[in-house]
């Protein structure tokens, strides 16, 4: 009898320990995150021509001196700082685009694809909006999209793509996909098996030397694991990244 009463001990005893090892894991994994780098933790300061307002909910960036009807909502990369697209959001805001970081549970977009709309019914007062998300920021964006399309101006893609559960090749909004030649995780052929999935009018750009770390600012520029090296700056690729969106947004706001 005791012996047996001493092995289900044990085995109880291990049961508990690797119970306490998920649990564990599990928060590590969901507390953990990919921090912003410098330049985009800079951003984060209000200064003559933006205004920077930082919350437990999301992040905006306002023109300062102008007020403006066009709004564009982020979705961040699954496990990333939202800080990480200050740098991006700041620029794209001085050309009086309301910019919204929208700050995810456990930094998964996974987790509330809907959360577009809280930022939407938050400032009434901006008439067109434009929906963007940088790789699973970006599905999380599309299932948004699938699932909203009356309620959105436009999609811009940052290594990403739907599926076909989320497809939107019958949507009547525009889309812009910016993807890296050098991207190891949303790579340029997984762009272009995704992309019958999306509308024929689809804005495609494809930034040369450009990985998928540098999509945003975080890790330091280096690439996460999975990705490989950039052959352009993060400077560079943002530059990029910058004025495709303003463009898009510009060509197709009223």
């Amino acid at each position: 009898m005791k012996t047996n009463f001493f092995k289900k001990h044990k085995l109880l005893t291990a049961l508990l320990l690797v119970l306490i090892f998920f649990i564990g894991y599990a928060t590590y994994y969901l507390t953990s995150y990919l921090p912003a780098s410098d330049l985009a933790v800079a951003s984060l300061v209000s200064t003559q021509t933006v205004t920077v307002t930082n919350t437990q909910s999301s992040i905006t960036f306002a023109p300062a001196k102008t007020s403006t009807k066009v709004g564009l909502i982020y979705y961040p990369g699954g496990k990333v700082d939202p800080a990480s697209f200050a740098y991006a959001a700041s620029e794209i805001a001085k050309e009086d685009i309301f910019v919204v970081i929208v700050k995810m549970p456990f930094n998964l977009a996974i987790f509330d694809t809907n959360k577009a709309n809280a930022v939407m019914d938050q400032y009434p007062d901006i008439d067109e909006w434009y929906l963007a998300g940088f790789s699973l920021g970006g599905t999380a964006a599309s299932m948004y999209a699938h699932e909203h399309p009356d309620k959105i101006d436009g999609l811009i893609l940052y290594a990403s793509y739907t599926t076909k559960e989320s497809s939107l090749k019958e949507a009547d909004f525009p889309v812009l996909s910016i993807s890296g030649s050098n991207d190891g995780l949303a790579t340029p052929q997984d762009i272009l098996d995704k992309s019958i999935y999306l509308p024929p009018t689809t804005d495609f750009v494809k930034i040369e030397g450009a990985n998928h770390t540098q999509m945003a600012l975080y890790n330091n520029a280096k690439p996460q694991s999975g990705d490989n090296k950039a052959d352009i700056t993060d400077n560079q690729q943002q530059r990029d990244l910058i004025d495709a969106t303003i463009k898009f947004i510009k060509t197709y706001s009223k």
